[in-house]
């Protein structure tokens, strides 16, 4: 889970409190694996940082209220990669 909802900035973006670091431009899905944005910026104290998610075009209502019911989540750039690697570490075709 991507953290606690704090609130949904001027420019449209929304605010996460969390403590586990997401990776910066990581891909930000719902419980349902519907992709609704990434993490473009991670700001404040490092104890207890913001992480600022940014809605992907039209998909603003369906993060917002995936957001507010705590079904947002992270897959990590590490995780991606490993999903398009085979058996042994190559990329599939």
């Amino acid at each position: 889970m991507l953290g606690t909802f704090s609130h949904v900035s001027k420019s449209g973006t929304l605010l996460f409190r969390g403590k586990d670091f997401p990776s910066l431009y990581a891909d930000v899905f719902t419980k349902n694996g519907v992709k609704v944005g990434k993490v473009v910026d991670i700001i404040g104290p490092v104890s207890n940082p913001y992480f600022v998610i940014k809605p992907e075009e039209g998909a603003f209502e369906r993060a917002l209220s995936a957001a507010k019911s705590g079904g947002l989540f992270v897959l990590s750039k590490k995780e991606e990669r490993r999903r398009s690697l085979g058996k042994k570490g190559r990329v599939r075709r």
